[in-house]
């Protein structure tokens, strides 16, 4: 097996036994409630968000949105689930999954600015052996359009060191 499969075995056998560190990015409507999700199913979770104040209602225990309760956000904590607005922490993430706004502009065209302002804040912190997924609502082909030249930018080969899912 090559270095590229080494790495995505590896990858794949941390997702299947739970060890994976997965790193939400924007927690927002999306974001938290994944995060939750993942945190209940027994993953260690990294929130991400430009908002420090969401980041440290997390670390209180807190929710800020009503539909989803103090104690939910209160259990995940005790399970590990920590939230951050430094991005350099992606680095530690084995996954790293966007969920970022995608409005649209006044022409009805997607903006994708919260997307590339994202992309533009973790690229210096990828890792070999990360997997990167889009899950923002967007139009397809973003992910290949906007994410893999940027990543690839940086020296990275997408399929071989690191990878890419929407």
């Amino acid at each position: 097996m090559g270095a590229a499969g080494a790495s995505a075995a590896s990858l794949i056998e941390r997702c299947s036994n739970r060890t994976a560190l997965v790193g939400v990015i924007g927690l927002g409507y999306v974001g938290l409630p994944l995060a939750l999700r993942f945190s209940e199913a027994g993953f260690r979770v990294i929130g991400f968000d430009i908002d420090r104040a969401k980041a440290e209602a997390i670390a209180s225990g807190r929710s800020y949105f009503l539909h989803i309760p103090h104690a939910a956000v209160a259990a995940a904590r005790e399970r590990g689930f920590d939230a951050t607005a430094d991005f350099s922490r992606a680095a530690s993430a084995d996954a790293l999954i966007i969920c970022v706004p995608t409005p649209l502009t006044p022409s009805r065209e997607p903006d994708l600015s919260f997307v590339v302002n994202t992309l533009e804040s973790i690229v210096p912190h990828l890792r070999s052996g990360q997997l990167i997924s889009l899950e923002s609502t967007t139009y397809p082909g973003t992910t290949e359009e906007e994410l893999r030249p940027r990543i690839e930018k940086r020296g990275f080969k997408v399929g071989e060191d690191i990878f890419l899912c929407f």
